[in-house]
């Protein structure tokens, strides 16, 4: 749903969205075009962040995929004296540290096959655009973490506002949006309260 100039009530349909932690927040009362609420403005450029993070994390999971099916993950399989189980090493300070007191195994001949393993996911990565992926992906988590550093630091200028930071915190934090353990029932009761007041001829249910 577009936002309105001049509303300074939220629809049904835009808490529902606060509630769910997506869709369109109502815009307030705008001055040159800026929002008169900081914290719905925060609450809008985490969103589209956050949207980009959701978006770039299954990219780069698609791709690690086709990774792992077509040259495996880069590792070593180590036996060590006295320990039934073999370790698995997927690195070369891995390698190093489980082989530093087993000194009947050969510790390049190990470190020689994970670089040959390891050059070909390089190799193969780079075809695939996985860098690229992984950098944009890095950016992004660094911006959400920004904006969610924001949230105690934004006041808040309205009952939407405030919705807007909680639902920033709800929608990072909890496991699931029917999670039932502590806290998050009693946060997503707390943001249909909010809504409630905010916009009382709403219809509005916590999620």
């Amino acid at each position: 749903m577009a936002d309105s100039e001049d509303s300074t009530t939220p629809t049904a349909v835009s808490w529902r969205a606060i509630l769910r932690g997506t869709g369109t927040l109502p815009s307030g009362k705008r001055t040159e075009g800026t929002p008169s609420d900081p914290a719905l403005q925060l609450w809008r450029n985490w969103q589209a962040n956050h949207t980009l993070v959701v978006a770039l994390t299954r990219q780069w999971q698609r791709i690690e995929k086709k990774l792992i099916h077509s040259v495996g993950i880069p590792e070593v399989t180590i036996r060590i004296s006295g320990e039934e189980e073999p370790k698995i090493a997927q690195s070369v300070d891995e390698i190093e540290e489980l082989v530093a007191n087993e000194p009947g195994i050969e510790k390049e001949a190990l470190i020689a096959a994970f670089d040959e393993q390891q050059k070909r996911w390089d190799e193969a990565a780079a075809t695939l655009g996985f860098g690229a992926v992984d950098a944009e992906l890095r950016a992004a988590l660094g911006k959400e973490r920004d904006f969610v550093a924001s949230v105690p630091k934004t006041k808040a200028a309205s009952l939407p506002g405030v919705a807007a930071k909680l639902a920033i915190v709800i929608q990072l934090g909890e496991p699931s949006p029917t999670d039932a353990e502590f806290p998050w029932p009693q946060l997503r009761s707390a943001l249909a309260d909010i809504a409630r007041l905010a916009s009382p001829e709403a219809t509005i249910s916590p999620m």
